[in-house]
């Protein structure tokens, strides 16, 4: 959030397309989804069948209703919705013949998805110039602090909330909780970067052991933490 505010949050220092490559990391992820729903519906044919078959251009209505009588061209737009005069065997053939088109388009979507995630991971793996080992230290670390900052969260708002309303019903002055500052939060809101130089896992982690004047500093390598390669 705040990111037109302060820019920093995404742009680090020293490496202003670091967004944009982690941007486009978790936008092919956020793609998964919709390219195997569109994959299973091609591979199914019926919207592809229906779609297809209501196209009034004429070079496809050629290349369908080569070797077909003169009533194709005119019906096509029928075939789906088994609505057309045509034989019956004829307007099979056509129904199998766009189902087959649509499969085709289908299997290219799936084979064509999965040769670019398998060359993506390569060439992520290839050019980083972290361990395998640290790699995996750093997984845990992550998934181990997200869930423990969700704990913490839950326990200072619990705190926060139950001085409050004792505060209010009670007429008292309330207790100092320890907060991080508005500024604690602005720095470990900021797009995380791994420097090769200095072992931190996280933004929280760097902002805990160099304070706030070391997110601040300008960038040195970069590591990506979407998919862990390091960038110059």
């Amino acid at each position: 959030t705040g990111c037109w505010v302060n820019p920093r949050k995404i742009f680090p220092r020293g490496n202003g397309c670091h967004f944009f490559y982690v941007f486009g990391q978790i936008t092919l992820n956020a793609l998964v989804a919709p390219v195997m729903w569109l994959s299973v519906a091609l591979l199914n044919g019926t919207f592809y069948e229906c779609a297809m078959s209501g196209l009034k251009n004429p070079a496809y209505l050629h290349t369908v209703c080569h070797s077909k009588s003169e009533k194709c061209f005119e019906e096509l737009h029928k075939v789906a919705c088994d609505k057309s005069s045509l034989p019956f065997s004829e307007s099979d053939e056509l129904k199998r013949t766009l189902q087959a088109q649509s499969q085709i388009l289908g299997w290219c979507v799936i084979v064509t998805t999965a040769l670019l995630s398998l060359l993506t991971t390569c060439c992520a793996s290839c050019q980083s110039k972290v361990s395998h080992l640290q790699l995996m230290f750093w997984r845990v670390y992550e998934g181990t602090e997200k869930e423990q900052l969700e704990q913490i969260f839950q326990l200072y708002a619990t705190k926060l909330s139950e001085r409050n309303l004792k505060c209010f019903f009670e007429n008292k002055e309330p207790e100092p909780i320890s907060l991080p500052a508005f500024q604690a939060w602005e720095d470990a809101s900021q797009l995380y970067s791994f420097s090769s130089s200095k072992q931190h896992y996280s933004t929280i982690h760097r902002l805990v052991e160099e304070g706030q004047k070391g997110i601040s500093e300008e960038g040195e390598t970069m590591l990506d933490l979407a998919d862990r390669r390091e960038t110059p």
